[in-house]
């Protein structure tokens, strides 16, 4: 008992029952925003990665189109294993069209009459467009079965895609070439570009073969080009069907062409589709030089695929393509991490593929105020 005026000792009640509640709610709300924090901050890369690029489909095995189709004869094992070979080398994925046997009847139509080889490659680039209307494929790339292409081909293809795009002014493309184009001129021999329409130039790239180097091409060089400088036009036309790209849209048109058509002179199939981009039955994209090149078989036509890995910068056997794949695959297929040049005058005699990037390149265009030129 506690009597007046003694001192009183006041002893506390025990809190620490409440205590470890509270403490255990406040853990657990770090814990929970800890755990938000970490969530958002994981969160950020995987959305910008859910947005795709259209460019990076060059990179897949068909270079952005859905098929790649190569044009080749039966009897022609030799050049079917160069492009076997090359294309392992090179990571693209390609389907064989059995090129027409020049003894077989000509098919009745619109065809040309002026021998067996027009025919057969006539109706040859004829099946592969109807292959493309048939299969109902949104597009195709089309190989003549002796071309030869820089191993840089997919970086090149990329820089091409961004001038396309450019001036196709198309922005948000579902195509990594653009939305409203139908043909894309690849391999040719020789180009006119369409001079009211905007270009792109590389000034400096260094795929880009000298005139000297190049093979003989029909039309002059156009305007703006030079040593070392490659230009992305829209085209009015163009010589030579070695590579060239065609949307679903662009095959029926090619189809109906010749379905309705009521000419009865002889046509190489070339020709047609030069026809159809000069008048703007097409809407046609090139580049200048060339982006794919030949291979020389005419030089060693016992070479088969053996014989291509023979590499010697003194005799090349390519024409067009500044690296090329079936002068280098042996490099290739060995893992070195240097290609050779083909031509004399190369600005990197010898280049590693992995450090090639895509060149600098401006836009050129000209309207009521002058010329005009910004960066891409």
């Amino acid at each position: 008992m506690i009597s007046p005026g003694s001192p009183v000792r006041l002893i506390p009640r025990p809190r620490r029952k409440s205590s470890n509640v509270i403490v255990s709610f406040l853990v657990i709300l770090a814990l929970l925003w800890f755990w938000s924090f970490q969530r958002n901050i994981a969160s950020r890369p995987a959305a910008c990665e859910d947005v795709p690029d259209p460019l990076d489909a060059i990179k897949n095995g068909t270079l952005g189109f859905e098929k790649i189709f190569v044009i080749n004869s039966p009897q022609r094992l030799d050049r079917r294993d160069a492009i076997v070979l090359g294309s392992s080398a090179t990571g693209l994925h390609v389907d064989f069209i059995d090129q027409m046997d020049l003894h077989q009847d000509s098919a009745k139509g619109n065809e040309p009459t002026n021998g067996l080889e027009e025919i057969a490659a006539f109706r040859s680039h004829l099946n592969a467009v109807q292959r493309i209307v048939a299969d109902r494929l949104a597009s195709a790339l089309i190989f003549e079965d002796d071309v030869d292409w820089d191993v840089n081909l997919k970086t090149q293809l990329k820089g091409f895609a961004r001038g396309a795009q450019k001036i196709q002014k198309s922005n948000a493309s579902y195509s990594p070439y653009g939305d409203s184009w139908d043909l894309l001129w690849l391999g040719h021999c020789g180009v006119k570009c369409n001079t009211s329409s905007p270009v792109q130039i590389m000034p400096h790239d260094i795929t880009a073969i000298s005139a000297r180097f190049l093979p003989p091409y029909s039309y002059d060089a156009p305007a703006g080009t030079g040593n070392n400088v490659r230009m992305t036009c829209k085209m009015e036309e163009a010589a030579c069907s070695g590579a060239y790209a065609i949307s679903y849209r662009a095959s029926q048109k090619i189809l109906a062409a010749l379905t309705l058509s009521t000419a009865t002179r002889a046509v190489k199939f070339e020709g047609l589709l030069s026809q159809l981009c000069h008048d703007g039955s097409l809407e046609c994209y090139s580049s200048y030089p060339s982006l794919v090149g030949r291979w020389n078989w005419t030089s060693r036509e016992t070479g088969p695929s053996d014989s291509i890995q023979e590499s010697d910068s003194h005799a090349s056997l390519s024409m067009g393509a500044m690296y090329s794949t079936l002068q280098n695959v042996g490099r290739l297929l060995d893992g070195e991490s240097r290609v050779q040049a083909t031509v004399d005058d190369a600005l990197v005699p010898e280049l590693n593929p992995d450090l090639f990037e895509v060149p600098y390149a401006v836009l050129q265009w000209t309207d009521e105020k002058g010329g005009h030129e910004r960066h891409v």
